[in-house]
């Protein structure tokens, strides 16, 4: 059944079939309670691979049926409580249904799919390659469950623990262990020689009762049997410390081999995810992306350190101890097995039920790791609205969910398995019985029921561990596949096979009629067509969410346009390699970013191996140097985390010190001056003057006097252009520009007043 399909009434099902064409199928069918005109009423919107129609749900036919080939553009429009769909047509534009706010999840995805859609028909039409079919899939904003079991899934993934392929994550993670194959094979052949040494000490028990100890029949001379017993002794302590040798020995080159791949992979999962696209930050929690980089990671080193050496040994220990049991005596054997069937069949049976209990432990564990990192990345904003109890409550909060689950988890395991184990362990007290029966009428040694209870505690060890094996599997696996999910995530902005190396861009850069859109059916951006010459300044002007953002990240192409080409010196951005476009792309954000360094450290980011000399001299450049040297450090200042030990405006010298040193052909300047004092913004605006010197600018600004000395300004209002020109000629033309300028002037006024 598709995704998007909700149970149909019976009359209404067979009345929309009865519309179908032939060849036609159904895709979707979703209902609202809301009608075009505003009022409360079901509607159904049925989308078929040909066609789109609005049944309401007591009519006997259809209120409109739009071919798909139809429909030029599928819009959504915010409404007070809820959204509609505008779709152009042949016809013109035309409303076609409306939805609650509680619906906007199912029916974006639905407008998404059908914009999808027409962009593929229209490329296909043109001639262009289309890429691939759009695909209609289930609800990502609604909380994901597992589309076998239907259990919730973990958040921001679409690993199911209980459904797991446990077998192909592990031959996954073994196809990890290839380039060190050599070293495996003498872990092998340890863990064969190790197994071996550690049989020697419980054979060595029946000469040492039968012989020496309590001995049968006519007992040997003393001295015979204190030579024996010396004999005996030294066997036990050389095999002994020959076992711990070769253990040492596995165990130190096992550790290094699973330390290795743990380090590979978290490399490997690390660099991988600086490449993901922006959209992927924006769907999942910081915290629960460090936890996948660090605690899964270090899963993985547990399967390989701990479980594939305990695994192997106790199934080597299980097999070998097992034949040499049944060649010793092989009803005692008979009644050592008894238990293991009980043991095996509950083991298998109760996994699932501690699974569920580790996965909400998991589950809480994410989510305490995600608040604290929100906590301590937004500190000041908590201190500035004294939030402090309300971050320690809900710290609190979530930890003791989290005390709950890990309790319930840990007492859970630590009830069942014991229990596993009393039940296992009446095997040995049968043996205890029957075979002392055996000694007391005779038919049995003491010293061979003594081996024999060594040998089969040596095997009733291997047995219980194996019972846990499960458990230890699904919480390394788990976190494999989760770090391997990942690593399967595709960018969404990669690099085209036939990508086109610039290492030196003159600045032209040209719109062409793009549109673009978070979300594919609400465009943030449409036909937005501009040609900027090298050297040109191009002043970004609108009211928040006009689309002045978004220009510049899909200039730094951030992201992919849905429409329409970006070019920069002719060729479509997206056949430039990304590492040439963004290298030769400088940004000065309102809300600079340091990392917590140096000062130095924080400058010579965009060039490491600049000089001393290199540093210094962008610095008096971008105005920074005298605060710089009149701290106590000088250059060598720690900035602290995000830089929060420097003022906004030293920061932003320094964030500017930072694009001249990157000297880039293009320059993207987003309120620069934003939140500073007078003198500061003055400092900034000479830097700023310096630094767009032969560069070709685009500067987003609220403060519109800023922009004076741009060479033309863009107004963008609802993402299209309201007006292009000077600053004096829309001044002028008394348009969007002017408004704007007339209301900042009545602000400063009021404000001036307000003092």
């Amino acid at each position: 059944m598709p995704a998007y399909v909700e149970t149909l009434p019976p009359d209404l099902d067979a009345r929309i079939r009865q519309t179908f064409s032939p060849g036609e199928t159904l895709e979707a069918a979703v209902s609202t309670d809301i009608r075009i005109d505003g009022t409360f009423g079901v509607e159904w919107i049925v989308l078929t691979n040909q066609s789109l129609r609005i049944f309401p749900e007591s009519a006997s036919s259809p209120r409109l049926i739009l071919p798909l080939t139809d429909i030029s553009r599928l819009t959504g429009e915010s409404l007070v409580g809820g959204g509609a769909w505008i779709a152009s047509t042949p016809g013109g534009t035309l409303e076609i249904i409306r939805y609650r706010n509680a619906q906007r999840t199912v029916f974006g995805k639905l407008a998404a799919y059908l914009s999808d859609g027409i962009r593929y028909r229209a490329a296909t039409a043109r001639g262009e390659p289309p890429g691939n079919p759009p695909v209609l899939t289930e609800e990502a904003g609604k909380h994901k469950r597992c589309p076998t079991c239907r259990l919730l899934l973990p958040e921001a993934t679409s690993v199911c623990p209980i459904c797991l392929d446990k077998g192909k994550v592990l031959r996954r993670l073994i196809a990890y262990l290839k380039p060190q194959w050599e070293a495996w094979c003498l872990v092998w052949a340890l863990m064969f020689a190790g197994l071996a040494v550690h049989l020697v000490p419980p054979y060595l028990t029946r000469p040492l009762m039968d012989r020496v100890l309590v001995p049968t029949g006519i007992p040997a001379p003393t001295a015979e049997r204190l030579t024996l017993l010396g004999w005996l002794v030294l066997g036990l302590l050389l095999s002994q410390a020959a076992g711990n040798i070769i253990g040492i020995v596995r165990t130190r080159l096992l550790v290094r081999l699973g330390t290795r791949l743990s380090h590979n992979l978290r490399v490997q999962l690390f660099r991988h995810i600086q490449f993901l696209s922006l959209r992927f930050f924006d769907k999942r929690p910081v915290g629960a992306i460090i936890t996948r980089i660090t605690q899964d990671t270090a899963s993985l080193e547990q399967v390989l350190v701990d479980g594939m050496q305990h695994f192997v040994v106790n199934i080597l220990t299980l097999v070998g101890i097992g034949i040499v049991l049944a060649v010793m005596n092989w009803r005692l054997t008979l009644l050592v097995l008894i238990p293991v069937p009980i043991v095996l069949f509950l083991s298998r049976t109760i996994w699932h039920y501690i699974h569920g209990r580790w996965h909400r432990f998991w589950h809480y564990r994410s989510r305490l790791t995600a608040t604290v990192s929100d906590t301590l990345s937004g500190m000041r904003v908590v201190k500035a609205f004294a939030k402090e109890r309300e971050e320690i409550d809900r710290f609190t909060r979530h930890s003791n969910e989290l005390l709950i689950a890990d309790t319930d988890a840990e007492q859970t395991t630590h009830t069942l398995f014991p229990i596993l184990w009393f039940i296992t362990s009446t095997g040995a007290l049968l043996v205890w019985y029957f075979g002392g029966r055996q000694v007391i009428g005779g038919a049995l040694t003491i010293g061979t029921l003594m081996t024999f209870q060594a040998y089969l505690g040596m095997f009733y060890g291997p047995l219980q561990f194996l019972s846990r094996m499960a458990d230890f599997l699904a919480r390394s696996l788990t976190s494999a596949e989760r770090v391997f999910e990942i690593l399967d995530t595709v960018p969404e902005v990669r690099d085209s096979s036939d990508a086109v190396p610039m290492p030196a861009i003159r600045g032209r850069v040209e719109f062409c009629n793009i549109t673009f859109g978070y979300e594919s059916f609400k465009p943030a951006i449409r036909n937005l067509t501009l040609d900027v010459q090298p050297g040109e300044m191009i002043g970004l002007v609108g009211h928040s969410g006009a689309g002045k953002s978004t220009t510049i990240n899909l200039l730094c192409r951030l992201f992919d346009v849905n429409e329409g080409e970006i070019r920069v010196d002719g060729v479509d951005i997206r056949r430039i390699r990304q590492e040439d476009l963004r290298s030769q792309i400088g940004v000065v954000l309102q809300d600079t970013f340091l990392f917590n360094g140096t000062v130095a450290e924080n400058i010579a980011y965009a060039k490491p191996d600049a000089s001393p000399a290199e540093i210094m001299a962008a610095a008096k450049m971008a105005n920074a140097h005298d605060f710089i040297v009149s701290k106590a450090d000088g250059y060598d200042t720690r900035v602290g985390e995000r830089g929060q030990q420097l003022s906004s405006g030293e920061r932003q010298r320094v964030a500017i010190a930072r694009a001249i040193l990157h000297n880039p052909r293009i320059l993207i300047l987003d309120e620069a001056t934003a939140s500073v004092d007078t003198e500061t913004e003055r400092q900034i605006q000479e830097a700023i003057a310096r630094l767009i010197r032969g560069r070709t600018t685009f500067a987003i600004a609220h403060r519109l006097s800023t922009l004076r000395n741009a060479n033309r300004l863009l107004v963008l209002k609802k993402g299209e252009v309201a007006e292009i020109g000077t600053h004096e000629e829309l001044i002028a033309k008394n348009g969007e520009f002017a408004k704007m300028v007339e209301a900042q002037k009545a602000l400063s006024s009021i404000m001036e007043v307000g003092r």
